[in-house]
């Protein structure tokens, strides 16, 4: 059965047991300040602005300060919420910390065993403001990482909205490569892809699903920049570039399921690979591979990154690689843990990885290929494995 939200009764289960892990904290209230972090907790998305919008736990309750475009929104979508307290504006006359003080201190009436996601209301569009204990003129213990932690482990609601979004992306990949030509422009191509796969997940998903974040599509595929020499910056951008033969590109695609994202990336070619890139292109197979070799169950994060490290030594080219093997995903494209030499600590079923090792030669291209990769109990689930990884199928002669 297809997941296209996840349960209210999911949401409950996570408010209870977030509350229970602030209280091994010896704290009874705390603030949420990352709107990622509301979602999970409420299932409630918003458009973040310089307008402070925060999330009250009080004892078990959940209680909303939101400006005033916000509140009807809120009363809306949560009804659970015991108070949704608004402000007109910022930065107001009146600043929003100082009705927030009074929210706090009168209305809630809490005074002390009060934590918080971050020491103050989220810096974004130009906000400015007072630290929350400055503001409440009261201690406020900081504590980033609750959520974070909570979010590590995706339960079997979250795994099949990513597996919808892996399957979406696989869709709007395989349209992204079908119009990819010499002379096309990478923009349009992208649109097209984008447009036609987000079309038909919208018709065969029904009116019961629907994209969540600010500005979020259904589904895209596209290669923001990474498209010739280009494609050897693994963060470039889109520069409107018109597509040549001999070219090396980099892709990427992904759908939006409930505000879970999975991530498919390939290394494909305009015309016959020359030997170099032929020679790149089988480094980066076998680092990968490497990579699913090693990963699973109780294994270490960094022997994964290890094991890909080592065959980039082996093949001579470790001067040419930029980044780790790969990170969680989930709410966010980039999540903890990493697969990094860094992190030691153990994979857990339940686990999503992108498994991405790449090489990158200014002179001729980048050459990387991402799956998104499922923890299970016996070994791991390649999600996206479906499109095709093997060179052949990744040439493109038009």
């Amino acid at each position: 059965m297809t997941i296209l939200r996840i349960p209210q009764s999911r949401f409950e289960y996570r408010q209870k047991k977030f509350v229970r892990i602030v209280e091994k904290l010896e704290l009874q209230h705390f603030i949420i300040t990352n709107p990622i972090s509301i979602y999970y907790l409420t299932g409630f998305s918003m458009i973040p602005t310089e307008r402070p919008f925060l999330l009250v736990f009080k004892d078990s309750t959940i209680n909303f300060f939101v400006p005033e475009l916000e509140k009807q929104h809120v009363l809306e979508d949560v009804p659970s919420a015991k108070y949704v307290e608004s402000y007109f504006e910022y930065p107001d006359v009146i600043h929003p910390m100082t009705h927030f003080k009074k929210f706090i201190r009168e209305d809630l009436k809490i005074s002390n065993k009060l934590g918080a996601e971050g020491g103050g209301a989220r810096g974004m569009w130009g906000y400015q403001g007072p630290r929350f204990k400055d503001a409440l003129k009261m201690p406020v213990a900081v504590h980033p990482e609750v959520i974070t932690d909570m979010r590590i482990i995706k339960d079997s609601n979250e795994l099949a909205c990513i597996r919808e979004s892996a399957r979406w992306g696989n869709i709007a990949h395989q349209l992204l490569q079908e119009y990819t030509a010499v002379g096309e422009n990478e923009i349009d191509v992208s649109f097209q892809a984008s447009h036609e796969a987000s079309k038909q997940m919208r018709e065969t998903l029904g009116s019961g699903y629907f994209p969540v974040g600010y500005g979020a599509r259904p589904c895209g595929a596209g290669y923001r920049g990474q498209i010739g020499p280009y494609s050897a910056i693994p963060h470039a951008m889109t520069r409107n570039a018109i597509f040549q033969k001999g070219d090396t590109l980099v892709t990427g695609a992904t759908g939006n399921v409930a505000g879970y994202k999975s991530e498919l990336e390939r290394t494909m070619f305009m015309g016959d690979p020359n030997e170099k890139q032929r020679g790149y292109f089988a480094i980066m197979m076998k680092a990968q591979q490497a990579a699913f070799d090693t990963l699973g169950p109780e294994v270490p994060l960094s022997k994964v990154d290890h094991a890909t490290r080592m065959v980039f030594k082996e093949a001579g080219v470790m001067d040419l690689v930029q980044h780790h093997t790969g990170h969680a995903i989930g709410l966010e494209g980039h999540e903890r843990p990493f697969l990094d030499i860094g992190m030691n600590n153990l994979m857990k079923a339940g686990m999503v990885f992108t498994v991405e090792p790449g090489i990158y030669d200014g002179s001729i291209g980048g050459f990387r290929h991402s799956d998104t990769v499922v923890i299970t109990e016996e070994g791991i689930d390649i999600i996206t494995v479906d499109y095709p990884r093997d060179l052949d199928s990744l040439i493109i002669e038009r």
